[in-house]
């Protein structure tokens, strides 16, 4: 298994290398790859929480070891999606969804490996969360497979 930090990182750098995700975003900071630090970043409750209108927030939240014809292990990435004010968490994970990086080979990105060692990224769901003072954000679920080649640390 590869590190999970260059996973939550590559995941962020295509989604800020499509053009129409970052123009629908805020000028600074428009997204943010959660990576757990002790004692500043360990709550991703409270990263949630503290979204700002027009931010993404990328999080890995648990692999898995898959067994089939070949065991590997299936990583999963949340994207959680505040939209700037009145602009809608809907229309935003639409955009998404259908993003082109630059640089790239012209394929939506969930259709382009993120890393060497990585499959193509599946997006298993779509859906809306609340935060923990009852507002909500859209929240796009990611599966990301290994290759059973993926460097390790």
């Amino acid at each position: 298994m590869g590190r999970l930090r260059d996973l939550v990182n590559a995941m962020a750098t295509t989604l800020g290398n499509i053009p129409q995700v970052v123009a629908a975003l805020a000028p600074v900071n428009p997204i943010r790859a959660y990576i757990d630090l002790n004692p500043t970043a360990n709550s991703v409750d409270t990263a949630i929480y503290q979204m700002q209108p027009g931010q993404l927030l990328v999080i890995w939240t648990d692999s898995r070891i898959d067994r089939g014809e070949m065991t590997k292990y299936t990583h999963v990435v949340e994207i959680c999606v505040r939209a700037l004010p009145d602009q809608s968490d809907l229309d935003l994970i639409d955009t998404i969804m259908a993003g082109v990086p630059v640089p790239g080979d012209g394929l939506v990105w969930r259709y382009c490996p993120i890393l060497p060692g990585l499959l193509v990224t599946e997006v298993t769901a779509t859906g809306r969360r609340t935060d923990t003072e009852g507002v909500d954000y859209g929240v796009i679920l990611t599966e990301t497979a290994e290759t059973g080649d993926w460097p390790s640390p």
